[in-house]
Parts: structure tokens; C-alpha cells; sequence
């Protein structure tokens, strides 16, 4: 088993070898943007796959869940292969089989399920189970861990289970569980767990993998009656700073019953990057019941509406795009579904839960656990068609740092960036002005254009293009100006702009 992952490889630094990027800016937010006139901020829809779902569950140890919003999706750039770590079989308590599973495509799109030969389902081992834990897996999710010395280590997994305590009424100590694997095959539990007891819902890790610092933990937290989103970190995966910080909840801008699951988080190129999970309990409660239920679940330690309640109530859940400086204050920067829940009677109608994004092949590969119409909403007067729907996983796909655009119509658009030291020899911008153009122009600490590097002396970028170079008249490139406080300023016409990046180009 090759266990040297290069995860994303060029497709993270999509320029030649002798590029490193020095600084790259999206457009969620103001953070890069000084002034702006003539210009919209669209945020990019996520193409979805015509082949989804592109995971199904279709053996018989998923039996009706193959899904990976909480597992992890890499792009192996070594082996040109992406590899998926899912959940094989919903969750319904302990004993009940669940388990992770292991997948690898050539394309993103088609996935091949090796037969491992490494765990007994139902006594047989032909499959491609790498984990089955010995109470319950619900909602596996793993990472890659670089900063490990231990290779034995160098993947690890956690999932809400448990272990047989006969000291308790139902027989079971339950929990976040860990595991550890040296290639994400071969698998071992930690003999201690649960590690992290209670909190009953999901735990994601930040990023894909860990090159530095402490693993960051995005889970669910207890005592505040209603699904929330917490934050911990931890050295080794064992021992979490627990409580976990409270992060994000839902606020007076959300309807009433309104819950947040999950986050799964990753650090695109500087900018920190959430897919938020959020749950609509239908039909919509009035705002005093709600604060009502809220209270009595404080008060007896519940989620979510009371027992009483489940029948007049049904959930759909979806993922909305949120951003972040530093992994800790978050921006929901687009309240709306990000991957839209698919039309009446798909299988992805009611459910759409974005997992960690990876980058390869100049696109953003979301995947994301969708589920159809199982239940009537209660109330709803059109006849609502149901069926008994897989959890399955589907595809979602952007350009490459397409989550928001700047557009400019007819009118000519103008950006002005924030000043900031110049560390780089290049500018490249990822745009869209096969319509139009688009030209930069250089400003000192005065806010004054900086000679060679003007408007009237900028050639006009006018093609589609990912990473199109930036040019004036006698000047290819920025290095006069490193070291120097400037700002950008840039003109657009029936273009759209994704990303700025600054490039330090080595000899």
C-alpha cells in the first residue's frame, strides 16, 4: 500500500514550478476591497453532477447509507486518484453495523469499491470496509495528520459511538470515538474510547490534513437546547479541550426552529472556507413556541423539537457557504442554500450537506450527502410524492476559486484593493472577460498611479482565464515594486473577476 498521499499537489498552486504564491484574495467579503462602484458580488452555484449520486449505496453492508459530509474526499496527486472515506449504513444505535468504507475514482465521478479483505460483515470479508467499530459509526470523519511523528498516525478518524459498559442502564458507555491508521487502510481504536463522552452529535476535523499547529475540532455542543456549532482543539486526537467553545448559532435572521448541525471547514489558499449545515424543522414554529422548546430542552438536556412534537414536524437540511479570518468568527456571508436542494421527488430533495471541498484539475470537487422526500411536511396541502430514499453521496463542481465573483455589466466596473506591501514579483488574476476586459493598474501609498504601471499603459486581459498573468506596456511583471505599500486598482467591462493572486516567481 503506497501510503505517500501528496494531497492536491499542483491543483492547490495552479501555477509552474517556479511560482509560489505569495498572497491569494477571494471576493467573499470586504476584507481586500477599499472601494468598489459598477461592480456585483455573485456568489458561484455548484454545477451538479448529471451522474449523481455518484456514491449510492448498492451493497449490501450500506444497505441504505453511502454518504461523506462528515468523511473525507482527497485528491492524490502522486497516484492521480481521488480516495473517499464514507459511511457504509445508516446509524440507528449500537450493534447496528455501521461502518466506513473506502472508495477511489480516476475522475471524481466514477468510483470503484476494492474489495479489502480486512473486516467480516455477515461472515464474509470480500468488501471494502476498513472500519467497523465495536459499538455504532455514526458520521466517521477523518483527516490526514502530517505533524504526527508517529506514522502509525498519520490518519485518524473520529465518530459519535461508544463502548459495552454493563455498569449503565442501556448497557453502553456512549461518545466521540477515535481510530488510527498508518495508509488510512489498515485501522486500530483507541482503547479508551469514547475520548470524549456525551454530545451526541457530529465532529469534523478541520481541513483536509494537518501540516502545523493543533487539530482543530468543529462539533456540536450540550446545553444550549438546540443544535449549535462548537470549536476545541487537541495535540494528539485523544485528550480535547472540552466543553468545546460555542461558535455559531442560529440568530434572529433565521426562521424559528431553525438549527446549526455541522461545519466542515478547510483553508483555501489563506482564506478560511466553512460549509455550514443547517436544519429547517418544517412547518415553521412560532417564535414564542420555539423559545419554549429551546428552554425545556435546556432544562432536561434534549435537542431539537420535543418527542411530542417529531409527528407534526418534518426537517429539511442544507449547507450554506460561510467564511473566516481565523477559523473562529465566522461570517454567514450568503443565507441560502449554497448546493440547492433538488427539485420535488429527486434524491436529494430534503437533504444537501456539503462536506470539506478539495481542489484538483483546476475545479472544486464538493462532495455532498443528499437524501429524498421521506415524509409528508405536515400542513403542506399539495399531495407531497415520498419514497424510501438512500443517504447517498453526489458531486458538486466550481471553477477553480469560483465561490464568488465581482461582475461588471456595460458599465465600466471599479475595484480598488486595501493597500498592502507588495511581497511578490507577479500578479495573476482568475477571470472571465471573454465579453470584455478587464485592466489593473498599480497606485503608490498616495493613492497616486505608479509610472509604467498605469491604466492607459495596461493590456487588456479578454479571454477566460484562470491565472492570466498580469501586463503593462513595458513592464511583464511587478518585481520594481516589491517591498513597496500599494494598492491595485482595476477597471472592469463585462467581465467577472474570482481572485487576485500575488506571485513571488523564484530564479
Amino acid at each position: 500500500m503506497n501510503t505517500g498521499i501528496e494531497v492536491g499537489g499542483d491543483a492547490m498552486s495552479p501555477y509552474s514550478a517556479k511560482d509560489t504564491i505569495v498572497h491569494k484574495e477571494l471576493f467573499l467579503d470586504n476584507r481586500f476591497i477599499d472601494e468598489m462602484s459598477g461592480l456585483v458580488r455573485n456568489f458561484g452555484e455548484p454545477v451538479k453532477c448529471p451522474e449523481n449520486p455518484v456514491i449510492r449505496a448498492d451493497c449490501r453492508w450500506e444497505r441504505d447509507a453511502a454518504f461523506v459530509d462528515t468523511g473525507l474526499v482527497i485528491y492524490d496527486k502522486g497516484q492521480a486518484l481521488f480516495k473517499a472515506w464514507y459511511q457504509g449504513g445508516a446509524c440507528y444505535g449500537p450493534d447496528d453495523g455501521s461502518n466506513m468504507c473506502y472508495a477511489t475514482s480516476t475522475d471524481g465521478i466514477n468510483w470503484d469499491k476494492p474489495c479489502l479483505g480486512l473486516v467480516e460483515f455477515e461472515g464474509s470479508k470480500d468488501n471494502n470496509i476498513v472500519l467497523m467499530a465495536e459499538c455504532m459509526m455514526h458520521d466517521p470523519a477523518v483527516i490526514i495528520d502530517r505533524k504526527d511523528p508517529d506514522p502509525e498516525r498519520r490518519f485518524k478518524a473520529i465518530w459519535w459511538g461508544g463502548r459495552k459498559d454493563h455498569s449503565r442502564k442501556d448497557g453502553w458507555l456512549l461518545g466521540h470515538c477515535v481510530g488510527f491508521s498508518p495508509d488510512g487502510i489498515h485501522w486500530t481504536e483507541h482503547p479508551d474510547n469514547p475520548v470524549w463522552p456525551g454530545d451526541a452529535e457530529v465532529a469534523i476535523p478541520f481541513g483536509l490534513e494537518r501540516q502545523e499547529g493543533k487539530l482543530v475540532m468543529y462539533s456540536s455542543a450540550d446545553g444550549y437546547g438546540m443544535r449549535v456549532v462548537a470549536r476545541t482543539e487537541s495535540d494528539d486526537f485523544v485528550n480535547w479541550h472540552l466543553p468545546p467553545t460555542l461558535i455559531l448559532q442560529s440568530d434572529d435572521q433565521d426562521p424559528p426552529g431553525t438549527e446549526l448541525a455541522g461545519l466542515s471547514a478547510i483553508n483555501y489558499e489563506g482564506t478560511y472556507i466553512g460549509m455550514l449545515y443547517v436544519i429547517r424543522n418544517l412547518p415553521e414554529f412560532k417564535p414564542e413556541e420555539w423559545r419554549q422548546v429551546v428552554a425545556r430542552n435546556i432544562r432536561q438536556g434534549f435537542l431539537g423539537p420535543p418527542i411530542q412534537m417529531n409527528a407534526a414536524r418534518c426537517r429539511v437540511m442544507y449547507t450554506e457557504l460561510i467564511t473566516s479570518l481565523d477559523g473562529i468568527r465566522w461570517q454567514r456571508i450568503h443565507r441560502h442554500p449554497y448546493i440547492p436542494l433538488g427539485p420535488e421527488a429527486s434524491w436529494d430533495e430534503c437533504i444537501s450537506l456539503a462536506g470539506r471541498p478539495v481542489i484538483a484539475n483546476d475545479y472544486i470537487f464538493i462532495y455532498y450527502t443528499g437524501q429524498g422526500r421521506t415524509r409528508q411536511t405536515p400542513g403542506y396541502k399539495k399531495p407531497q410524492p415520498i419514497a424510501n430514499w438512500n443517504v447517498e453521496t453526489g458531486l458538486a463542481r466550481l471553477r477553480l476559486d469560483g465561490f464568488v465573483s465581482l461582475e461588471a455589466g456595460t458599465t465600466e466596473g471599479i475595484l480598488v484593493t486595501k493597500e498592502f506591501l507588495l511581497k511578490g514579483t507577479n500578479l495573476c488574476i482568475n477571470a472571465n472577460a471573454s465579453r470584455g476586459f478587464i485592466k489593473v493598474e498599480v497606485l503608490n501609498d498616495s493613492g497616486q498611479p505608479i509610472k509604467g504601471f498605469t491604466k492607459d499603459e495596461a493590456r487588456p486581459i479578454t479571454k477566460d482565464e484562470l491565472r492570466a498573468k498580469v501586463l503593462w506596456a513595458e513592464k511583464s511583471d511587478v518585481g520594481d515594486l516589491c517591498g513597496r505599500q500599494i494598492k491595485l486598482r482595476l477597471f472592469l467591462r463585462n467581465a467577472h473577476l474570482y481572485s487576485i493572486s500575488i506571485l513571488n516567481q523564484e530564479n
